[in-house]
């Protein structure tokens, strides 16, 4: 077998040279490619006119066609079920063949920024992975760095971050001896789950075919159809896997991983036999059918010969059901009750001693016939398990068969991991530095401008310019498109510069301190959770008594389960206000931060960093404030009036009464400033407390100035778009009755439409809990339809006076974004078991109630967007045909937004593999390019993302507007931000962006590109337009408020 010390000290060697070839490589670059970066300042009317003077139909024709000529990569990362971990990470090794090709291939897959933007005289930039081979995380850079050099620092501080995150996950799969926490390691699972479930498959049918006459097969044949060929397949590769890394990859004997497999499959064995016996006791459940084909159902009636030991497991079925992990989890508590020392460490040595003590029948399996069952399964992965590697053709085999001499007396086979293999997942940890995995963090220094998708954000980092997660074909149209206008967007919103507002912060920092539960920072106590009920057992429980002792052990459990989850939620939560708290207080001290920007695949743009950015929550957008001041003028202090009266969810008034309304607390107002913890804590009580109190201290300060028009401001003030996608709709199909609803017409006081629909749903479930029905519902023999008239008038009843704007809200703002009923009736649910809550309704008790109560208020609230928005619904329809005929070619949708960007739906079916096995249950995602679109997902989908890739096209028109006046501009998707003083600027620009956006033929130039592009299909022509004028926007107030 091979040192492992000499290939590391060959490749640290093979990395040195690298290192040196590196520069030589760069000074190549900068000379064969100069590119030159321009501030791009163009009027973003004349940039949006000249990308359709230059973006014909043809051009766009052949966007589409080009498509399906793309050849997609095969991208398939493996989840588990259980111990699901963030790393989804494409690790590469040491292991091309040429130093042209590691240079090519491995500077690429540490995602370092490879192109050259300096000259060849000046002096080359640090390299990351050479910076991280020394970084010390407790030196900190000297005082007299420059924020270049800190900006170095920090980055190579989030990748240790990554790195050390890794190697815990490491640690703790170590001690646990299993690696499937690990991403790298459930991918590999994924490779060889195929093939090889494939392969005993293959033996199961030849054993089977051969009536037992080849004797070699009798041996073990029995033993390989005790299970089906995806519990085989995952049991093998698992324990293969885990003992091979357990063993430091440096080889294990075959003899005792055979038997660990083989130890394995017979506890599965036992296992399965015990859960199906308990499952026939209960006249509850049903066996349920194997879906997929059963090797050993097909072939059950063979004849099989007496004195075969395994004859009783046949004749006993133990293979006619699937059991789920609600059962194995069920028998896994039990044995954590027995033994609470080791609970979470449940091995197959004492589940499977636990099984046979409850199978007083069983007989444990002969040693050598587990032995060679596990040689068995072993050779058959030897045969079908490989590994692929950047630079290298082919592929390799993922385990070799050697044999080697122990104490120089006999010849020993080892089962040894692919070397390269081994690396990948355990030493070479900085192959970890991915753009998806990385824990970014604000920046210190503009982030560099976004030049090509694959050039801008980070100074070492590599920043996605699209998060478009494995989909090859949207990588390959964004290299087609022109991406001037997007990208001049983002470098717009990341240029902005911002800081932390210390006095929010220090207020959050003490409510966290204190144990004060506001707004996103969570309660530190957990729900008292009661003990966990234990099932009742006997041959005489009645399992369907109302009243019966099951009936009281399930809903004494459905109230631990929401319970156990509340506190689980509120753990997660915990963790997201910490993560923003220390980020906030990291950056504290910096005079300007920045955040880089990339888009989804609609468009949409986002800040790279996930914790704290300006379109966090609450909290993190009380806790930043833009670094620039402005003088308020004559018009800023009435606006920071209004922004709080908007915190305080007073937005459905004109914008002189919530001036006003600002003004008639002052009294509040200076409280909070003066002392946010004393006894009037009146801004603890708005819709968002932190930027509520952020907005009081600037209104403050600028009236204690004096002068309130020369008091330079820093506060962002927002502008919202009312109910933004209804917005979008009117204005394709021109709907002036929808129009109006969503304030794109002139009225003196702004259209609430969340209140709107409300009123018409509080009139309905009246009408309904008024009805007296005269039906029996004793009666045996009640019709479907009487049921569901006894149903909608019991829930009208119980949710009758629940009913306010929150109910409804989020229903109503999502529906036009493809809410479906569940998850209408979700939101809804979440709100009514608020309300009932605070009346001291028990909601565990009534959990039935109000699930059926929620469904029915789902459909009244649906129904009633329906009519009301008859327009919206037309235009929603008609997208959704198109996309449905598209669907039927089985190619996505895709399409061009009106900035460029090249939209492709992602969706495709996905092959899980869900195999249960005494260790884990076990889901294998496929999420293969080449897989068959998802034909409902890319239907249901569209129209919100055709929707989003127009709401994403009119902000960033808007902030290339701003930033061409020369006003600070940020936004939160439909909601517009800049200072104080130059809201009304900004008030008419995104109208202007607005109605030039809409002065095209959307609708018409996406059907002529799908017509030309599909001219086999007949697409429907487009809904009949309203009558609603465009230029009624620019003279509606309450359009953003």
């Amino acid at each position: 077998m091979q040192s492992r010390l000499a290939i590391h000290r060959f490749k640290s060697h093979h990395v040195k040279i690298a290192q040196q070839h590196r520069k030589n490589a760069t000074l190549l670059q900068s000379k064969l490619v100069k590119r030159t970066r321009s501030r791009r300042s163009s009027s973003s009317i004349t940039t949006f006119n000249k990308l359709f003077q230059h973006s014909t139909y043809k051009q766009r024709y052949e966007f589409h066609t080009s498509l399906s000529s793309m050849a997609p990569s095969a991208v398939a990362p493996a989840h588990m079920e259980e111990d699901e971990h963030e790393l989804d990470d494409d690790i590469s090794s040491f292991s091309s063949s040429t130093l042209e090709t590691f240079i090519n291939q491995e500077l690429q897959s540490f995602n370092i920024n490879t192109s050259s933007q300096q000259g060849e005289n000046e002096e080359e930039k640090p390299n990351l992975i050479d910076l991280l081979q020394t970084f010390d995380p407790q030196q900190p850079p000297p005082r007299d760095a420059s924020p270049e050099e800190i900006q170095v620092w920090l980055e190579c501080s989030s990748q240790q971050e990554t790195v050390l995150k890794y190697e815990a996950i490491l640690e703790s799969a170590r001690n646990r001896e299993d690696y499937t926490a690990i991403s790298k390691v459930q991918r590999q699972l994924l490779e060889w789950y195929k093939p090889m479930r494939q392969r005993i498959l293959e033996e199961q049918e030849a054993y089977f075919a051969s009536n037992k006459k080849n004797k070699g097969a009798n041996a073990y044949g029995p033993f390989l159809c005790t299970l089906q060929p995806e519990k085989l397949a995952i049991i093998t590769i698992h324990e293969a896997a885990m003992y091979a890394l357990k063993t430091g990859g440096d080889g294990c004997t075959l003899m005792k991983m055979a038997l660990k497999i083989g130890n394995a499959v017979e506890a599965e064995v036992n296992v399965q036999r015990l859960l199906r016996m308990r499952m026939e006791k209960s006249p509850m459940l049903k066996k349920k059918e194997i879906q997929e084909e059963n090797i050993v159902e097909a072939h059950e009636k063979q004849e099989v010969e007496k004195e075969d030991e395994f004859a009783q497991i046949k004749k006993d079925k133990s293979l006619d059901w699937m059991y789920g992990p609600s059962h194995l989890q069920r028998f896994v508590d039990e044995m954590n009750r027995i033994d609470p020392s080791r609970k979470g460490k449940v091995r197959i040595a004492r589940a499977n001693q636990r099984a046979m003590k409850l199978l007083e029948s069983a007989e444990p399996w002969a040693t050598s016939d587990k032995v060679i069952l596990g040689a068995v399964l072993i050779q058959m992965m030897l045969e079908t398990a490989t590994v692929s590697f950047p630079g290298q053709k082919g592929s390799q085999p993922a385990f070799t068969y050697e044999k080697s001499w122990v104490q120089d007396k006999k010849l020993v086979g080892h089962i040894c991991m692919n070397e390269d293999l081994y690396q990948m997942i355990v030493e070479d940890k900085f192959t970890l530095l991915d753009a998806y995995t990385t824990r970014h963090k604000p920046m210190i220094i503009p982030p560099k401008e976004w030049v090509s998708p694959n050039e801008g954000g980070y100074t070492l980092l590599q920043t996605e310019f699209m998060r478009a997660h494995g989909c090859q074909v949207q990588k390959n149209a964004l290299e087609e498109a022109d991406l001037s206008t997007v990208m001049d967007g983002l470098n717009v919103l990341g240029r902005v510069p911002w800081v932390i507002n210390k006095k929010i912060l220090d207020v959050a920092q003490k409510c966290w301190d204190d144990g004060i539960a506001l707004g996103d920072i969570p309660s530190r106590t957990d729900f008292e959770l009661p003990p966990m009920p234990q099932r009742p057992e006997g041959d005489d429980l009645d399992y369907r008594a109302v009243d019966g002792e099951f009936q009281r052990y399930r809903e004494a459990l459905t109230k631990y389960r929401r319970i156990h989850q509340k506190n689980m939620d509120l753990r997660s939560l915990r963790c997201s206000a910490m993560l923003k708290l220390n980020q906030a207080e990291q950056f504290k001290d910096f005079e300007k931060i920045y955040f880089p920007y990339n888009v989804d695949f609609r468009g949409r743009a986002y800040p790279v960093p996930p914790h704290l950015s300006n379109i966090g929550s609450d909290l993190c957008r009380g806790m930043l404030t833009f670094a620039e001041s402005k003088p308020l003028g004559p018009k800023g202090l009435y606006w920071m009036k209004v922004h709080l009266a908007n915190l305080a969810g007073n937005d459905k008034i004109t914008f002189d009464q919530r001036a006003e309304f600002t003004e008639n607390n002052m009294e509040n107002v200076r409280d909070a400033v003066k002392d946010p913890f004393g006894d009037n804590r009146w801004w603890m009580t708005l819709d968002d407390p932190f930027q509520a109190l952020a907005t009081c201290h600037e209104i403050v300060n600028a009236i204690d100035s004096g002068n309130p028009e020369t008091y330079e401001s820093s506060l962002p003030i927002h502008m919202d778009g009312s109910c933004n996608g209804l917005q979008h709709y009117a204005a394709l199909g021109r709907d002036r009755v929808g129009g109006k609803a969503v304030n794109l017409c002139a009225y003196d006081k702004p259209q609430d439409v969340y209140s709107g629909v409300m009123e018409e749903v509080i009139k309905r479930v009246a009408e309904e809990a008024e009805r007296v029905l005269d039906i029996d519902e004793s009666r045996d023999d009640l019709s479907k339809a009487e049921r569901e008239a006894l149903a909608s008038n019991k829930a009208a009843k119980l949710t009758n006076g629940l009913i306010d704007r929150g109910v409804v809200k989020r229903t109503v703002m999502t529906s036009v974004y493809g809410v479906t009923y569940i998850g209408a009736k979700k939101q809804i649910q979440e709100k009514i078991e608020e309300k009932l809550e605070a009346k001291g309704y028990d909601i565990d008790e009534m959990d039935s109630e109000i699930y059926a109560a929620c469904g029915y208020l789902a459909r009244v609230t649906m129904d009633v967007m329906g009519d009301l928005f008859t327009g919206a619904r037309q235009t929603m329809n008609w997208l959704a045909t198109c996309a449905r005929l598209i669907s039927s070619q089985s190619v996505p949708v895709a399409w061009i937004s009106p900035i460029g960007v090249p939209a492709v739906q992602p969706y495709r079916m996905k092959q899980p593999y869900q195999v249960v096995t005494l260790l884990q249950t076990v889901v294998l995602i496929n999420n293969n390019a080449n897989l068959p679109i998802h034909k409902q997902r890319q239907v249901s989908a569209f129209p919100p993302n055709y929707v989003h890739s127009l709401d994403s096209s009119h902000m960033l028109l808007t902030g290339l507007e701003m930033d061409r006046r020369g006003l600070t501009f940020s936004a939160v998707h439909d909601s517009f931000w800049t200072h104080a003083s130059d809201i009304d600027e900004m008030n008419s620009v995104l109208r202007e962006c607005f109605v030039d956006l809409y002065s095209r033929p959307l609708l018409e130039e996406l059907k002529q590109i799908w017509e030309l592009q599909y001219p086999s299909l007949e697409f429907p022509e487009l809904p009949e337009r309203g009558d609603l004028d465009l230029n009624e926007v620019k003279e509606a107030p309450y359009f953003f408020q």
